[in-house]
């Protein structure tokens, strides 16, 4: 069925995006619906999921963020995190369905290892493929607006049906491998690395660079249906949360760069930030809720 949502009504993220696979779950291959996939930057005002300490002041762990015309401003206690420039590697992102069986074809326990430690690498990504109705776009580059708007988005075709998560992995791009050659071409700050931050701290500027690799899955609030008409999914990166510390004050995104317990301590935050949900409007707000 056509989606009402014309391809030309949605911005692309990157030229060539390519629709690598999709299947359908039993409607037909012909039956498929259009796919608005975007990124925003969370601006809830909520504390963070890190628990203070026993025996804290009032008010520890807590962080407060806005939009302004500088940029994102994270702030907490003294400290103050504006952030200019927000950019993530993503690949394999996809649509799951609610009513496929999906089986991995290789072993997850030690892909999520691995995916803590920091250390999976692209093959690990090319060998994780799942028996069940997905698509996949990438790697690519999201530019992430600070504003807190809406920003581009990738219109993908997929089958009809009812998906009930998102699925995708935050790629740190490879300074050998042949699958990421044409994208380092394009993008030579990102060798070996998988997010780029820039802004300041405490007024001092700062260039934030992760080589986080993670193969994250976001149950949706609800089922999107697709095949009455085009939909829309955010996935929101709730980037407070990355440098907020659990006693109150915020990390420094420049210290994170070296290794070392501030390092290991974002990296892990990274992974659990990230949130998927309709949002038929675009507005950052989960139509669910």
């Amino acid at each position: 069925m056509q989606s009402s949502l014309t391809r030309a009504s949605v911005l692309v993220l990157c030229a060539g995006v390519s629709l690598l696979a999709a299947c359908s779950d039993g409607t037909g291959p012909n039956a498929s619906g259009e796919v608005g996939l975007g990124f925003q930057l969370a601006t809830s005002q909520s504390a963070t999921s890190a628990q203070s300490a026993p025996g804290t002041a009032t008010g520890a762990g807590v962080a407060q963020v806005s939009t302004t015309p500088a940029g994102l401003s994270i702030t907490s206690g003294t400290d103050a995190i504006v952030i200019t420039r927000a950019q993530v590697v993503v690949r394999d992102v996809k649509l799951k369905s609610a009513a496929a069986t999906c089986v991995d074809d290789d072993d997850d326990d030690d892909k999520s290892s691995s995916s803590r430690s920091g250390t999976r690498s692209s093959k690990d990504d090319d060998d994780d493929d799942d028996d069940c109705p997905s698509i996949r776009v990438g790697p690519y580059l999201v530019n992430i607006p600070v504003s807190g708007a809406d920003g581009g988005r990738v219109a993908v075709m997929v089958p009809e049906g009812t998906y009930s998560s998102v699925r995708l992995s935050v790629h740190k791009v490879s300074s050998s491998d042949s699958a990421d050659l044409a994208f380092r071409q394009a993008n030579p700050d990102f060798r070996n690395i998988s997010i780029r931050l820039e802004g300041t701290y405490n007024t001092q500027p700062f260039t934030f660079v992760s080589d986080v690799n993670a193969k994250l899955e976001m149950p949706l609030t609800a089922p999107v249906v697709i095949g009455k008409g085009g939909d829309n999914v955010t996935v929101t990166i709730d980037m407070k949360d990355w440098f907020t510390k659990p006693t109150g004050g915020l990390y420094s995104p420049g210290a994170a760069n070296t290794s070392g317990f501030v390092q290991a301590k974002i990296q892990n935050n990274i992974r659990n930030t990230f949130r998927a949900f309709r949002d038929k409007n675009r507005d950052g707000r989960d139509d669910d809720r």
